[in-house]
């Protein structure tokens, strides 16, 4: 849109001849009216409060009477201006491409109709969820919505800070649309954000050798300190025989059922887990089982020798090997087969109640008893008795030395 110069100093009832241009019937008169009023309106950048009344009610009526192209100029001319809150939000309620392009970059639009345009159709909450200044809850009002539209808009949005439970809804709803329709553009757009995180490891099928291997980095920070599931490692060992025994017999079927048996998620996932020519998802399925290296080998040689590959699978262990820690694989296999995280990493430790709030403290009883003394003052040499600290050490050494 062509811009008319409007200085700082000219008001526009200096200019009566304007007037006439606004409710002029020909369409090119009310838009040059509305080109150089909304440069009068950047060039005195009032409140709306301190414009003229009527200069707003003829930029309505001149907003409302033209077309939707003029409006959308408008929009992007005046979205930083802050003194133009008012105009865009009557560009806004007049709907149409324009309303879209002032919900997403208009900065002082009133926040209320953003969170109504985040509750409304697919196109207005897609502009919103485009924003570079969404907050927390602009944010989960886009994610509650189950249109893949405004979950792109939201992925590709490098300004929007997604949460762990926002992310992993995100990649939750972008996994259905591959397996139900064969959509990745979600899946695709949500792996492509930087830095890797472990709510990728849902889409860990979907991603590359590289993002894979930055998804298990990501996995083992956030295992750190979690413990390790002996029991279930246990249990894994007799399924760990059996699909060593299918692998080598090259009965596909079997194998796929054992391991969705063994990682409890269905056939169908196990056998993509299993048929990945990469290999690096069932490496990591068998990292969460606890097989020992050698097994991982023969079973994945043999997945190779099955499908005639040039051993790639098997390299999924040389790929991988700094990234294997049995922890970081539990949660990225967990995060594939639909779970927030492994069962025993949600443990909580059972404590007794009738333990003392602090065990380390004697209770009340013995501190009522009095000090035991196990050295004596007499037996200590004057530097000792000086300082009562060094003392208290020493007779907590010696009465251990005459306990063993």
């Amino acid at each position: 849109m062509e811009r008319v110069s409007v200085t700082s100093d000219v008001s526009l009832a200096n200019l009566p001849f304007l007037a006439k241009l606004a409710e002029s019937p020909r369409a090119a008169d009310r838009q040059l009216w509305l080109r150089v009023a909304a440069d009068y309106v950047l060039a005195r950048p009032l409140a709306p409060s301190g414009r003229p009344p009527e200069f707003a009610a003829a930029f309505d009526a001149a907003l409302s009477k033209t077309d939707d192209a003029t409006r959308a100029a408008l929009a992007l001319k005046l979205a930083d201006c802050l003194a133009a809150a008012d105009i865009l939000a009557t560009i806004e309620s007049l709907g149409g491409e324009a309303a879209l392009i002032a919900l997403e970059t208009a900065r002082t639009l009133p926040r209320e109709r953003l969170l109504v345009a985040a509750m409304g159709d697919d196109a207005r909450a897609a502009a919103v969820a485009r924003r570079a200044d969404l907050d927390a809850e602009l944010i989960d009002l886009l994610v509650a919505r189950e249109d893949v539209e405004t979950s792109l808009a939201l992925a590709h949005n490098r300004g929007a800070a997604l949460g762990s439970r926002a992310f992993a809804t995100l990649a939750r709803r972008a996994r259905r649309s591959v397996d139900e329709s064969g959509d990745a553009r979600l899946a695709a757009t949500l792996l492509d954000r930087a830095p890797a995180r472990l709510e990728q490891a849902a889409l860990f099928l979907e991603a590359d050798s590289s993002r894979r291997a930055e998804i298990l980095a990501a996995a083992q920070r956030a295992a750190l300190g979690l413990p390790r599931d002996a029991k279930r490692r246990r249990a894994a060992g007799a399924a760990m025989a059996e699909l060593e025994r299918f692998a080598l017999a090259r009965e596909g079927g079997r194998f796929a059922k054992t391991l969705a048996e063994a990682l409890a998620c269905p056939v169908a996932l196990a056998d993509r887990i299993a048929r990945d020519p990469s290999g690096e998802p069932l490496a990591v399925a068998l990292a969460s089982l606890g097989a020992p290296a050698d097994v991982a080998v023969r079973v994945l040689t043999s997945r190779d020798l099955q499908d005639g590959a040039d051993y790639r699978r098997v390299g999924a262990l040389a790929r991988l090997k700094d990234a294997l820690d049995p922890a970081a694989a539990d949660l990225v296999v967990a995060a594939m087969i639909g779970e927030a995280r492994p069962a025993h990493a949600r443990r909580q430790p059972a404590l007794d109640p009738s333990a003392s709030p602090t065990p380390s403290r004697p209770s009340a009883a013995a501190s009522h008893a009095g000090p035991r003394v196990w050295v004596k003052a007499r037996d200590l040499v004057p530097a000792a008795l000086r300082r009562p600290r060094g003392f208290a050490l020493l007779a907590g050494r010696r009465r251990d030395d005459e306990r063993a």
